[in-house]
């Protein structure tokens, strides 16, 4: 649907959407299912990049308390994992070719959540993101037998980003809004070169961010109409807080107290300058009966999410169009004497607007544009 599902949200999904919608589910459930996303990017030529696909896993879990929290409260589980992997970034340099927003990391991500249902048409929720990161060292140095070796080692870390969501209901409608922090995954390998005579090398920082998501308070309203319920959006990102996918290769040594600063002048990268952004979208999602105990949905949304970043008139070729998102999926819900069931059938076209980059003092101008295909489906499973 395009994103949506502050408002309009069930299942183990809220746990990102809105964790206090995780209150509605009432039965343990488990989901299985695949995801896989494809891109066709395009800046005078086709630009490279490499699908994305995986596991998708989720669960719901009603704890089962008495007294005043009986059926209230309820945890929920996502998790995603590529095949073959579990981080995959690419940092390149600022004069190359690419779309980062659009072409996003490969990583394992992990989301959790809890959902408490107040009363009086109030619930509650918070939980977490969570991205694989890498942090590491390579020393190179001379051996006592005069050779040349290196000593490579790396750590698997974990980055978090909190989410929390609120939402009222009363008669058809329904408000919900959800704050998901900053979540960023830094990647953070250092080289050092040590023993090799005359000759001196500085510490290589190979470091930067993989994954980069902004914080952002996204707000929507639901209403039912028969068997139809409809909602609208917006999302804000705070994009301006993005501080860029590259750091410095070198940096200066610090000065110490009375001694004269060495001379120092490091290549730097420009900041990337980008913009806050507010992204409205509309969804619908219709319920059928078949049978008394077969229900199939209908569901469709459309975004516009409008780019944060400024025209790549400079150096950096750091690339991104505004995007029309269209959303679509159907499913089918199985009860009564059937086994309780779910099954979901979902996919999105993101449409890269045309868009002009012209480099300073009339120098190149390049013309991007492209789209992207996500597909995927899930089955879950009452327990």
């Amino acid at each position: 649907m395009a994103g949506a599902g502050t408002a309009i949200g069930y299942g183990f999904e809220t746990v990102r959407s809105n964790p206090a919608l995780l209150s509605l589910s009432r039965e343990r459930v488990l989901s299985a299912g695949w995801f896989g996303a494809f891109f066709d990017l395009n800046a005078n030529g086709r630009v490279p990049a490499e699908a994305v696909s995986g596991t998708l896993l989720g669960g719901t879990l009603p704890l089962p308390f008495e007294g005043f929290l009986k059926d209230r409260i309820t945890i929920g589980l996502g998790f995603f994992t590529p095949f073959k992997l579990v981080a995959r970034a690419r940092l390149l340099y600022p004069e190359k070719v690419k779309f980062p927003i659009a072409d996003r990391v490969q990583s394992v991500a992990v989301q959790m959540g809890m959902g408490i249902d107040l009363g009086h048409g109030f619930r509650l929720g918070g939980g977490f993101s969570a991205l694989a990161a890498l942090t590491g060292s390579v020393l190179v140095a001379t051996d006592a037998s005069g050779r040349v070796g290196t000593v490579v080692e790396d750590t698997l870390i974990a980055a978090y980003g909190p989410i929390v969501g609120a939402s009222y209901e009363r008669g058809p409608w329904r408000v919900g809004a959800t704050y998901r922090g900053e979540l960023s995954g830094p990647f953070d390998v250092v080289i050092e070169v040590r023993d090799l005579g005359s000759i001196v090398v500085p510490p290589l920082h190979i470091s930067g961010i993989a994954q980069y998501d902004p914080h952002q308070v996204d707000v929507e309203v639901m209403r039912e109409l028969g068997p139809f319920r409809v909602a609208a959006g917006v999302l804000y990102r705070h994009w301006s807080a993005y501080p860029g996918a590259v750091k410095q290769t070198v940096e200066c040594p610090e000065t110490v107290p009375g001694e004269e600063p060495e001379p120092c002048d490091p290549l730097t990268v420009p900041p990337p300058n980008y913009s806050n952004t507010a992204a409205p979208r509309i969804a619908a999602e219709g319920t059928f009966d078949l049978s008394t105990h077969i229900k199939m949905k209908g569901r469709a949304g459309y975004a516009f999410e409008p780019s944060p970043a400024p025209d790549q008139t400079n150096v950096p070729n750091d690339f991104d169009n505004h995007r029309s998102v269209v959303g679509f999926g159907v499913g089918m819900s199985l009860g009564g004497p059937l086994p309780h069931m779910n099954l979901d059938l979902f996919s999105q076209v993101q449409i890269l607007h045309d868009r002009s980059h012209t480099k300073a003092g009339g120098g190149t101008t390049f013309a991007t544009s492209g789209t992207v295909v996500a597909l995927g489906a899930s089955l879950g499973v009452s327990l």
